[in-house]
Formats: C-alpha cells, sequence, structure tokens
C-alpha cells in the first residue's frame, strides 16, 4: 500500500496533473486506485470506454494501434490521460509487459473532487490546453482538436441542425425528485454529454374554480 506522499509524487507525473497544486493532489490522492499488472494481461481494448487515468508505479505497459506498438510507458508515466474529458472508445490497446503496479484514477471520482474545487477545474484545463497545442505544433494529424480551421462532418452538421430544431420543455422538478450531483454536471459538461436529469413526474395543472368543468374552460 502506498502513502498519500507516494501517490502525490506519482499523479504528478501526469502531464493533465501537472499544474495541480499539492494540497489538491493530496485529495485526489486519496480517491486513487491501485491496480496490479501482471504480464501478458490487457489493461483495456481499443473498444472499451475510456473511464480512467493510469499512472505507473511499477511494471511496463504497452500500448498499440491495430497490429502497431505505439510506444511503451514505465514507472512515472501516464497513459489513457484523454479519460479526464473524453468518454469515448479508448481507440488503442493497453497491455502489460512486466509485472508491476498502478495507480488508476476515474473520471466520476476525479470530477466528484472538482465539482467542489473550481480551482482544480482551471489548474487541468491549462494543462489540457498546453498539450493540445503541443499536439497540433508536433503532430497535427493526431491533435483530437475541433474548431478553427476544420471543416465539419456531416454527422456534425445534422446533430446541430437536430439540437436546433428541438424546443426545450421545462417541468417544475418533483419536491422529492433526486437531483444530478454536481460532480455528474462536471462530468458530462467535460466530455460533452447533455447534463443528467432527474426523473420527476409532470405538474399537475391546478383545479379549477368548483363546479367548472374542464370543457367549459
Amino acid at each position: 500500500m502506498l502513502t498519500a506522499v507516494e501517490r502525490v509524487s506519482i499523479l504528478r507525473g501526469a502531464d493533465l496533473l501537472n499544474e495541480v497544486g499539492p494540497r489538491r493532489l493530496l485529495v485526489l490522492a486519496d480517491v486513487v486506485r491501485e491496480v496490479e499488472i501482471v504480464k501478458g494481461d490487457t489493461i483495456y481494448k481499443d473498444d472499451d470506454p475510456a473511464d480512467a487515468l493510469y499512472m505507473v508505479v511499477e511494471g511496463r505497459v504497452r500500448l498499440s494501434t491495430g497490429d502497431r506498438a505505439t510506444s511503451e510507458v514505465g514507472p512515472g508515466e501516464a497513459f489513457g490521460t484523454w479519460s479526464l474529458v473524453d468518454d469515448s472508445a479508448r481507440g488503442h490497446r493497453a497491455e502489460c509487459t512486466e509485472d508491476g503496479l498502478t495507480l488508476a484514477l476515474h473520471r466520476d471520482d476525479f470530477y466528484d473532487v472538482a465539482a467542489g474545487d473550481l480551482t482544480l477545474l482551471q489548474e487541468l484545463v491549462r494543462a489540457l490546453a498546453k498539450r493540445l497545442r503541443a499536439l497540433v505544433i508536433e503532430r497535427p494529424d493526431e491533435a483530437r482538436v475541433e474548431g478553427e480551421g476544420v471543416e465539419k462532418t456531416e454527422a456534425h452538421a445534422e446533430a446541430e441542425a437536430e439540437a436546433a430544431a428541438v424546443t426545450p420543455v421545462t417541468t417544475a422538478p418533483a419536491e422529492n425528485a433526486p437531483q444530478p450531483t454536481r460532480g455528474a454536471t462536471l462530468e458530462a459538461a467535460a466530455v460533452g454529454r447533455p447534463a443528467p436529469e432527474s426523473d420527476s413526474p409532470p405538474t399537475p395543472e391546478p383545479p379549477g374554480p368548483p363546479g367548472e368543468s374542464p370543457a367549459g374552460k
């Protein structure tokens, strides 16, 4: 079992967390999970949902796309970092090549912490912006960026048209209806999903004056 200080030191090695201060890293150190890895094991596959960032404590992990090995990470290095801001499929495979240990920071745990700490989100965004700029400059074909200078796909345009055509209907929430947590709302915003809604029943129409039938309105 690693100490909190050891976990903080390891988490600092993730480029998306290197702007985060030690006090906030200490909070994240409380929610990370230690995951043992064994040579030959597949940690995740290409089509698995991206749900956690991993930091290698001991051992080595090979990352592959199709039949091509793209990189290998060892102690102090991170993989699966996009999972904090993107919940789509991984797009690559992670396999253990040497027995060891990793720390896993799950996205839902991260946003539960970030829901009460706006500065933590700001520090993550700054680190993300630096990484995206570096990708655009060094490897533009691999930069996962939407925005200026990128032609919208047909599917993207259709999705925007459908969203514009929908008029949201607002109903008053039921008094005891469960509300989405702040962490779930932040996570949805970060990965581009609609904010979670509570399952509240429709508000009944107030009755009219005595003796008045619905038809007489």
